[in-house]
């Protein structure tokens, strides 16, 4: 079977031709109708081939699936229809498709690595065995050899498609560009029409084109033919064909054999001659009249014109239009001369201007091809364009120095989500207008995209001229903005990346400049920061450290500790916050502050939360189970902003909890005030559906926000947590000291709770309760505890502590 697969590989065409060819094999040894190919190579298996014969939805997403389970597992598998309801009802895996009968999965790698995977499925009463698994498990090597060379050969037709796009795309403009002489020319206007027939047909099948002019109000004359049908293309009056109905549309046509159809069944339009299968049909108009139309046909293929084409006829169109009418009125107006001299004069100055008009259209499409609409600095092809040159001047002069400056806006995205879109365009137009004038002549700077500019500053006697130049730069941009009278501060971080010898494409020295950029945001620096290639390795640590996170959430390398919450007053204990820990493979146990930041850059940590609700729930309904008198107390779980962003966080939560079989009153959440703080209204709405049910609200690290007063007015908050910050300085800070009683007087009078947060002394916990502090944790409380030794824990250590 592994030389039959071989002679596949070398007579497919295509993946499909492989799979049939596949599935009639392995059809002669075991059932093969219900047969699945994966791509195993990624982060979960992506669909590249199926026939199901029961089911005939075809599945767009295979995350946590059987075909999931088997790549997780990484070896072959046969799992019969029980097995795989055992591992669904385990939640293992979620049923995509129908339960099958029996299920084989055989795994195909290639170097030690996944590369596809073989599902086969039954839906009666066949049942796979092992020696079928052994049979196929044999036939991997030839089936990923034979995958490699239809990859192989895919990649070659992506390459032949891209060249020939490109071809296609300069051989556009060429004609384009020679369509806009000719209509400056002055041939004869037979002569023309053929020349831009000919010009038509290197773009586009062209061998039927006509070009119909309007005569009086009924009539057309077709002033060139092109048809090898040899149609009668007379003159004629009265009729209501393709043609005239072309002539009516305000923009060009592009007519399958269908709408076609239609136009005749409803008597739009009549067929006169032979049934095309593709029309493309384009008006022209010259000062406001109808002039005619041109009309390409083709007879055979109904897909022989697209948008494309219609745009380009179009756009053809509109010029064989301005040179009639132009030619028309210049003979109107040489007729008239003698009669009518100041009507020419005025006649000549219209013409004029729409000249000027026509090559300012002309001049402003070359422009906007370079630049960017909102800004109207140069944008990404202009400036990778000017990055090319000063690579290929470098490469002659070695003395030749230039730099790249890469900036980002500060408080860009706060501004765009407080002050409204139309004021972050403001503020990009004026930072424009600020970057051109710090610049000299012969530098460039460019808007590659949202708020981020590039500058290329050349012809530098040192590199101190492109640090100064970065310099003014920033002392520009940390000045106020003004926008609809309102003041608006922003300022910039700048990297620097200067031109040498290791670049070879504009590409990498915009990824350098974007590093240092990064490096200067991170450090919140107010001076430009040079790129150096430890920055690099920084920048490949970042994504290593990426990755990682990411298959930690894969393969639950996180835990959850808990850290036990007291009352005060009268020492009991009254909660336990959950929280994360990263049980890294070869670094050992990391705390929050290790990964959470990157997490939450990386939108990672919305799949964090979920997994510690679901853990966290799981086990205090566990633990409630054992001790009844945790009945009054309840778990913390925190959530970051994300929840608010999203339509399903309410149903999630309620989900958990049915799960886990916990009642909703043990369940408390906590917030921050920087994770409301562009979602008030969504948070306010879905944490009263939550207090509907009994699930209760905290405000975490209250006093290091934006807008603390307007959270407590806004939100359901019943619980206060005060930062540990105030606590630890509370006994030598008279300004921490004050804030903190200010937080319980303010909490007080709204009728909220108060949890102290970094308890590490005795004197803190006195201190707290004279002002009447409710709660309390930290590490004089009680340091957090993973799972397995709350039991201990709880049996250990009465609840009146």
């Amino acid at each position: 079977m592994n030389v039959k697969i071989s002679e596949m590989q070398g007579s497919a065409a295509d993946l499909n031709s492989f799979c049939l060819a596949l599935q009639k094999l392995i059809g002669t040894e075991m059932p093969a109708e219900n047969m699945v190919l994966c791509d195993m190579s990624g982060a979960w298996p992506k669909l590249m081939w199926i026939k199901d014969n029961l089911n005939n939805v075809i599945p767009t997403n295979l995350e946590n699936g059987v075909t999931h389970y088997l790549m997780r597992h990484g070896r072959s598998a046969v799992l019969h229809q029980m097995e795989v309801l055992s591992l669904i009802n385990r939640g293992q895996v979620s049923l995509i498709g129908n339960l099958p009968h029996s299920w084989m999965g055989i795994i195909v790698a290639q170097q030690q690595q996944l590369v596809a995977s073989v599902i086969l499925q039954t839906y009666d009463s066949y049942r796979f065995t092992n020696d079928d698994k052994k049979l196929l498990d044999l036939l991997t090597p030839a089936i990923a050899s034979a995958l490699a060379h239809l990859q192989s050969q895919h990649k070659q037709l992506e390459s032949k498609i891209a060249e020939q796009a490109e071809r296609k795309s300069q051989k556009s403009l060429q004609v384009m560009c020679e369509l806009t002489e000719l209509c400056q020319s002055e041939m004869p206007l037979d002569t023309l029409y053929g020349r831009f027939h000919e010009l038509l047909s290197q773009l586009m099948p062209a061998t039927h084109f006509v070009i119909a002019l309007k005569v009086g109000e009924d009539t057309i004359d077709f002033v060139y033919t092109a048809n090898e049908n040899l149609e009668d293309f007379t003159p004629r009056q009265g009729y209501n064909g393709i043609t005239e109905y072309s002539m009516q549309q305000a923009k060009p046509l592009l007519l399958t054999r269908e709408q076609m159809q239609a136009l005749f069944d409803n008597g739009e339009v009549t067929l006169l001659g032979r049934r095309s299968a593709c029309v493309l049909a384009a008006p022209m108009r010259f000062g406001g009249e109808v002039l005619g139309s041109l009309v390409l046909q083709d007879y055979h293929d109904d897909h022989a014109y697209g948008v494309a084409e219609r745009q380009l006829l179009g756009y053809v169109a509109h010029h064989i239009a301005n040179v009639i009418g132009t030619r028309r009125t210049q003979e109107q107006l040489a007729n008239n001369q003698l009669k009518l001299e100041q009507a020419v004069k005025q006649r000549t100055a219209e013409l004029e201007h729409e000249i000027t008009e026509r090559r300012r259209i002309e001049s402003q499409l070359r422009h906007d091809t370079l630049h960017d609409d909102l800004t109207s600095l140069p944008n990404r092809t202009m400036i990778m364009e000017r990055l090319n040159k000063v690579l290929a001047v470098r490469k002659r002069d070695k003395s030749f120095q230039y730099a790249l400056l890469f900036l980002d806006l500060n408080r860009f995205k706060v501004i765009n989500d407080s002050l409204g879109h139309l004021t972050g365009d403001h503020l990009l137009r004026q930072v424009a207008q600020r970057l051109s004038n710090c610049l000299r002549g012969f530098d460039t700077v460019a808007r590659l995209g949202g708020d981020e500019f590039a500058i290329l500053v050349e012809h530098l006697n040192s590199p101190e001229d492109a640090i100064n130049t970065a310099n003014r730069i920033q002392a520009t941009l940390s000045r106020p903005f003004y926008i609809d009278n309102e003041e608006v501060y922003s300022g910039a971080s700048i990297g620097i990346a200067f031109g040498d010898e290791q670049y070879q494409e504009p590409s990498e020295l915009l990824r350098d400049a974007d590093v240092a950029m990064y490096r200067a945001k991170d450090q919140h620096s107010k001076k430009p920061v040079v790129f150096d290639a430890s920055m690099r390795e920084a920048a490949q640590q970042r994504m290593t450290l990426e990755n990682e996170l990411q298959r930690a959430l894969e393969f639950e390398q996180f835990e959850v500790y808990y850290q036990p919450t007291w009352t005060l007053e009268s020492g009991k204990l009254c909660g336990f916050e959950a929280l994360a820990r990263w049980r890294h493979p070869t670094r050992g146990l990391l705390l929050p502050e290790d990964f959470l930041p990157m997490m939450e850059e990386n939108r990672q940590i919305i799949e964090l939360d979920r997994w510690v609700l679901q853990t966290a729930t799981k086990h205090f309904a566990q633990w409630l189970t054992k001790y009844p008198r945790l009945e009054s107390i309840g778990v913390s779980i925190n959530l970051c902003s994300e929840w608010f962003s999203r339509n399903d966080s309410f149903d999630v939560i309620i989900k958990t909890l049915a799960t886990n079989k916990l009642a909703a009153k043990h369940l408390l959440l906590e917030i921050t005030e920087k994770g409301v703080q562009h979602h008030q209204e969504n948070a306010a709405q879905l944490l009263k559906q939550l207090q509907n049910i009994g699930v209760r609200s905290i405000m975490d690290d209250f006093g290091t926000g934006y807008s603390s007063l307007s959270h407590l007015h806004q939100l359901p908050i019943e619980v206060v947590k005060i930062d540990s910050s105030f606590i630890s300085r509370m006994n030598h800070c008279n300004r921490s000291a004050a804030v903190v009683s200010a937080i319980f007087t303010l909490c007080n009078e709204l009728g909220i709770s108060v949890n102290a947060e970094g308890v590490e002394r005795l004197q803190q916990i006195e201190q707290l309760r004279d002002l009447g502090c409710h709660y309390g944790q930290g590490f004089h409380l009680g340091r957090p505890l993973p799972a397995n030794q709350i039991s201990d824990f709880l049996a250990g250590k009465p609840t009146d502590r």
